[in-house]
């Protein structure tokens, strides 16, 4: 790296939602993410987590357990998983990513020594791309609020250093980021999240005569397809990803330090 990237010395992490692709990983990183942020039906099992975290360690690799939105059942799941990957993660430790406020309060709770980051589910950032149709008829101080997370607010974030909150997961915003104070951050890059919801358009959409107005039964379609959706009135295509829309940013910003980003978190595909 060249002594001018303003990149050079930032953490990397690469981000897996399935065992075989952090195995089959030969790319560098300081960091492995595994896990999922935005289903329950697909986090890992704890044997899995496990294997996952011990891969990691064997590389010298910190590791960090992402997780979603969770209900009771999801919350059951998350209890086994938890314990498995910090007893496998070895003497870098185990960070755990909380999507969900009742998760993060259990964290609290009951793992009070493993540090926590915020996820992105939680920054509640301005993340649509129609911002950019809109943005040169917006006054300067609008722009401004389209750019920061309410996450930075001081109060907020003194509440969430006292829950166990070590850094906040941050999007790479198609309008830009601004932030003057705040946690240290993780910026996700090249695929930001839009959009998510438990009623998963996806689901059943190989059973016939299925559309994207209707739900059926999981069978985990979304392993095996995506879709991109265009329309004249959007600026950036969206892609689905079982129940969930990104977009895809491959522009970073220009200043890290100045927007506390402590850690890059590359996504190789959309989780």
């Amino acid at each position: 790296m060249s002594a001018a990237d303003p990149y050079a010395g930032i953490e990397r992490a690469v981000a897996f939602a399935a065992l075989d692709r952090l195995r089959a990983w030969d790319g560098p990183c300081d960091r492995v993410y595994f896990g999922h942020e935005f289903c329950q039906r697909l986090l890992p099992s704890a044997a899995d987590a496990a294997a996952a975290a011990r891969a990691a360690a064997e590389r010298g690799r910190a590791f960090t357990l992402v997780t979603p939105l969770v209900s009771n059942a999801g919350l059951a799941r998350v209890r086994d998983l938890v314990p498995a990957a910090r007893a496998a993660a070895g003497a870098a430790g185990l960070e755990v990513v909380v999507n969900d406020w009742g998760l993060l309060h259990w964290m609290h709770r009951e793992h009070p020594g493993v540090p926590l980051a915020l996820g992105r589910l939680l920054t509640k950032q301005k993340r649509g791309p129609q911002i950019l149709r809109v943005a040169a008829r917006l006054p300067p101080r609008a722009i401004e609020h389209f750019q920061r997370s309410n996450v930075d607010v001081p109060h907020l974030a003194d509440r969430l250093q006292a829950w166990g909150v070590r850094r906040v997961e941050l999007d790479n915003l198609l309008q830009g980021l601004r932030r003057d104070h705040g946690l240290p951050a993780s910026l996700y890059h090249p695929f930001a999240y839009v959009t998510t919801t438990r009623l998963c358009l996806m689901a059943g959409s190989t059973r016939p005569g299925k559309n994207l107005r209707s739900m059926g039964p999981c069978a985990l379609e979304c392993r095996r397809f995506e879709a991109v959706l265009t329309h004249p009135d959007m600026p950036a295509p969206l892609l689905l990803k079982g129940n969930t829309q990104y977009i895809r940013n491959d522009r970073l910003p220009d200043d890290p330090a100045g927007l506390r980003i402590t850690r890059l978190v590359l996504q190789p595909e959309p989780a």
